[in-house]
């Protein structure tokens, strides 16, 4: 199980749109990359929101939902100190811990070669069952033309 993100317990209200709509919410805790919202109907797993908190805005999806509160998994990192204003930061990461999210993502550019480096080789595949079905093809050709030929010659004797 992954290693929760240190929170800071907060109660601050905040407007929350969803779609074209505004609603009203308490930011219950906040983290670096995600809060637990308050609110009387909260929105559906996988809803995209935008959080206002003064001049602070956040975007990011719901997680879960439940009992009428929800977690969000923030976009970008969230400055905790600009949306608290004088709540306390969340507490450090340890010296050597990195962040998880930015060791498992992989850039575009990683992607595209590791998908080449997977097209060559399945194309390389295909090029040898290709040459060796093309080669049996050939091979079963010949052996019925010679074995054809031997038996004219077998009749002919």
């Amino acid at each position: 199980m992954k290693e929760r993100e240190p929170r800071v317990a907060t109660a601050i209200p905040a407007r929350i749109r969803l779609g074209d709509q505004w609603l009203d919410a308490t930011i219950m805790n906040v983290s670096l990359h995600g809060m637990m919202l308050r609110m009387a109907r909260p929105p559906g797993r996988g809803s995209y929101i935008e959080i206002r908190r003064a001049s602070t805005i956040v975007v990011g999806r719901v997680i879960w939902a439940k009992d009428g509160k929800c977690g969000i998994r923030a976009q970008d990192r969230i400055d905790i100190s600009a949306l608290t204003g004088d709540a306390p930061a969340a507490p450090a990461w340890k010296a050597g811990d990195a962040d998880r999210r930015a060791v498992q993502r992989r850039s575009i550019e990683e992607s595209a070669a590791a998908s080449q480096v997977w097209a060559r080789r399945f194309q390389f595949a295909a090029l040898i069952v290709a040459i060796v079905g093309g080669g049996f093809l050939i091979l079963h050709s010949l052996t019925e033309t010679f074995a054809a030929a031997m038996a004219r010659v077998a009749d002919a004797l």
